[in-house]
């Protein structure tokens, strides 16, 4: 169980890394403590942070890696690196989104 909590965490604090690098404090503050919702053992909670994290690996990461990569390829730098560490991140974030059924499932059953 641990390690679902600590792979949502680190998804979560990813994406509070990302708006941080752009000055945008608000967005770096409530990603940051979102995961602080686990705490709260409702299922709902549990939706409400997979879908969170669900449409930020497209709104977020997916627009992020095709603004980045075209921007190499304007620059006629190499991107190939960039496009599977990008998609090593979605991965990673849909991955802890996966994780989150596990508590999801105990939550329901007690």
């Amino acid at each position: 169980m641990w390690w679902r909590v600590s792979w949502i965490i680190v998804a979560f604090w990813l994406l509070s890394a990302h708006f941080l690098r752009y000055d945008q404090l608000l967005l770096t503050g409530l990603f940051a403590v979102a995961p602080l919702g686990l705490l709260i053992k409702h299922p709902v909670v549990i939706r409400l942070l997979q879908a969170i994290l669900c449409i930020s690996v497209v709104i977020v990461w997916g627009t992020t890696a095709i603004d980045a990569v075209q921007m190499r390829l304007a620059h006629g730098a190499p991107w190939i690196r960039l496009a599977v560490i990008m998609g090593g991140v979605m991965l990673f974030s849909l991955g802890a989104v996966w994780s989150a059924n596990g508590i999801w499932r105990k939550t329901t059953q007690s």
